[in-house]
């Protein structure tokens, strides 16, 4: 796949996803769920278009009458799942969870804004993800899997030193995850306490060990240390289902003497604050073994997930992240980490070095089925098939072992500043260094023809895109142009360009998507009539649209003052500007670039009225003349409406149903000069 392949399949998975969320936010239903042909699960551009690595069989169970009987656990919402997983040795391990029914996995308005009530978010309770499954595989595999070596895993596509490293990563870590969860004979450590962080709906990492504690292995290796686990989240609804799936575990171990696992069920909040660690208290220093899944793709969550592993992890204990790297998530808690442990290793300057808290390395082959699939899907990857994209689907596992005491004070002060400096510093560099009015994000074309008809342009219209992304709407405007005259003169594609009187003009922040926008340009240009005058009809300028001002003062003085719209069809669209030209305007931006934009449109919008006014005027009110007189100044919006402006119209029958805004005269609005 090439690198602008890659480029068009991550646009399009991005763009896909944000409809996908628009939806949800805009969803309209009376509880608040997506339309049934848009829940998540269905959409081949959703996280859950793949179907997942499968390290663990995962089957329906049809009967539940003797798996738990205290009361119901099947029913239209929810369903039971049979976990099985089988190492080398062949000796099974079988667990069940209670987990939401395929058709019931609807995200909802409210999972979506929990953080607002809980402080946490509750995409986790939606399904249990793919991530948490490769996790307890890879635990069961590390306890029952005989081979100390790394099996099946391919590293051909590494040197010597990284396959080396990897090698002995992987092996001490498996090493050590033995030493800490089997008992050989004559030992007197009999039990393991182990945390699950952000356990979701089923906590399945944690429930994958206590379905195999305390069972024996053989005299070499010895048996399962009974479990203390505690599977928790920060939201109720989370915790109130590993409850559930904890009783069903606890149930079937009644049957089974050999299994004395205990099992709590606890909410717990990332809470890096001061608050946080008080209510702590009871889990300091306490487990041996800290799980998570899925869990640092939150980034203002980065701090609160470092200090609860640091507070609640013991020494030498282990804490296993298993998620993909999911854009720069993953390496942004890394460099929280290391960030940490360097300052402690060299001092912070309140005390001396107290070396680092955590040792600390990333995994990137640790399971075979994992790293076969992988290779399988990336060598038989169609650019049309977009279901499987390594950056969101491939879990990768980070590994930290605790060296020390965790210090309140300094480790705790240390990881909330570098998160807010890393946080305010990635806006302030965003504005800084791009000074953009909004985030690229391609508008559906439904919504562009719409605009185009509401926006009804003539030939004497000169339309500006501001923000224009790949010039997508001047392409349409133009197309529609052709057709238009087409039924005028017919095909003779010399005298329909003539005619064409409308300009069009896109302004581009990002250099790169304006260099595409020129290309979309010529390519439509070659296949409408091959004219170098059509061409003249659309220009892309690569620039901020801010400066507009300066630039129509500039194209002014630099035409003598002959920059009247008389003059508009004698000028290529190159030297047309926003406040001396503009008659039609599509804005696709966010509140905030509305509110900076918003003075240029009133100037445009005044200058247009002023010039309308003059030839009026000069026409001395002929009805033949009207028909050429300069168009009233109008703008189309899509998505946000323009603050303290009264939309003529507000049309949502685009694809997605989103809203676009349609304005006249603005110039005339009472609160067009204020914020």
């Amino acid at each position: 796949m090439t690198t602008s392949d890659e480029e068009r399949t991550r646009q399009e998975r991005v763009k896909a996803r944000w409809f996908i969320l628009q939806r949800a936010l805009l969803a309209s239903s009376s509880n608040g769920s997506l339309p049934e042909n848009d829940t998540i699960h269905n959409n081949p551009y959703s996280m859950n278009a793949f179907a997942g690595f499968r390290v663990l069989d995962r089957t329906v169970v049809d009967d539940t009458a003797n798996i738990y009987q205290s009361f119901e656990i099947d029913n239209q919402d929810w369903h039971v799942i049979q976990n099985t997983y089988t190492p080398s040795n062949d000796k099974k391990i079988q667990f069940y969870t209670r987990e939401v029914k395929r058709q019931s996995q609807k995200m909802k308005r409210q999972a979506l804004l929990s953080h607002r009530n809980y402080g946490v978010d509750n995409t986790g309770n939606v399904r249990v993800w793919d991530a948490e499954s490769t996790l307890a595989g890879f635990l069961l595999d590390a306890i029952f899997d005989e081979r100390e070596d790394i099996g099946e895993i391919n590293m051909d596509h590494l040197s010597l030193e990284d396959r080396a490293e990897r090698i002995a990563n992987l092996t001490s870590l498996k090493k050590d995850l033995r030493s800490i969860l089997l008992s050989r004979t004559g030992e007197n450590v009999k039990s393991c306490s182990v945390l699950e962080l952000g356990a979701g709906q089923a906590g399945l990492a944690g429930l994958s060990l206590a379905a195999a504690s305390g069972c024996f292995l053989d005299e070499k290796k010895g048996k399962m240390k009974d479990l203390q686990l505690v599977l928790s989240d920060g939201h109720p609804d989370c915790v109130q289902n590993n409850k559930v799936c904890a009783q069903i575990m606890m149930e079937l171990n009644r049957k089974d003497q050999s299994n004395l696992c205990k099992i709590d069920t606890q909410l717990v909040l990332w809470d890096s604050s001061p608050r946080g660690f008080q209510n702590s208290q009871q889990l300091l220093d306490t487990f041996d073994v800290c799980l998570a899944s899925d869990c640092v793709h939150f980034q203002e969550y980065h701090d609160g997930l470092f200090t609860t592993i640091g507070r609640t992890l013991a020494i030498n204990g282990i804490a296993l992240l298993c998620q993909p790297k999911r854009g720069s998530s993953l390496e942004k808690f890394i460099s929280l980490v290391s960030h940490v442990n360097s300052s402690c290793a060299e001092g912070d300057g309140r005390d001396c070095a107290r070396g680092p808290l955590f040792e600390m390395f990333l995994l990137h082959d640790f399971h075979p089925r994992v790293s076969h699939t992988h290779n399988l899907l990336l060598n038989a990857q169609d650019v049309n098939n977009i279901s499987y994209d390594p950056n969101w689907h491939l879990p990768l596992l980070l590994c930290l072992k605790k060296k020390r005491l965790y210090e309140e004070e300094s480790d705790g002060d240390l990881a909330r500043k570098y998160v807010k400096n890393y946080s305010i510093g990635e806006k302030e560099n965003y504005l800084k260094q791009n000074n953009r009015l909004a985030p690229h994000n391609p508008t559906h074309s439904s919504a562009l023809s719409k605009a185009l008809e509401l926006l009804s342009l003539q030939s004497n219209d000169v339309l500006f895109d501001l923000g224009c992304g790949n010039a997508q709407l001047l392409v349409q405007a133009l197309e529609a142009a052709l057709k238009q005259e087409s039924e005028t003169c017919g095909h003779n594609d010399s005298e329909r360009v003539k005619r064409i009187g409308l300009r069009c003009v896109g302004i581009e922040y990002d250099k790169s998507l304006a260099e595409k926008a020129k290309a979309n340009i010529e390519t439509i240009t070659a296949q409408l009539c091959n004219s170098e005058l059509l061409l003249n009809r659309a220009y892309i300028r690569w620039g901020d649209v801010m400066t507009e001002r300066e630039r129509g003062d500039a194209e002014y003085l630099a035409s003598e003052g002959q920059s009247a719209f008389g003059k508009v069809n004698d000028t290529n669209a190159e030297h047309l500007t926003l406040l001396h030209h503009a008659t039609a305007v599509f804005v696709y931006l966010v509140p905030n670039g509305l509110k900076k934009v918003k003075p240029l449109l009133v100037e445009a919008a005044k200058r247009r009225r002023l010039q309308r006014e003059l030839e009026e005027k000069a026409s001395g009110g002929s009805p033949c003349a009207s028909s050429q007189l300069i168009p009233r100044f109008r703008v189309v919006s899509y998505m946000f409406s323009i603050p303290g402006w009264d939309p003529v119209a507000v049309d949502t029958s685009s694809k997605g149903g989103c809203p676009l805004y349609y304005y006249e005269d603005v110039d005339l609005f009472d609160s067009c000069t204020q914020g």
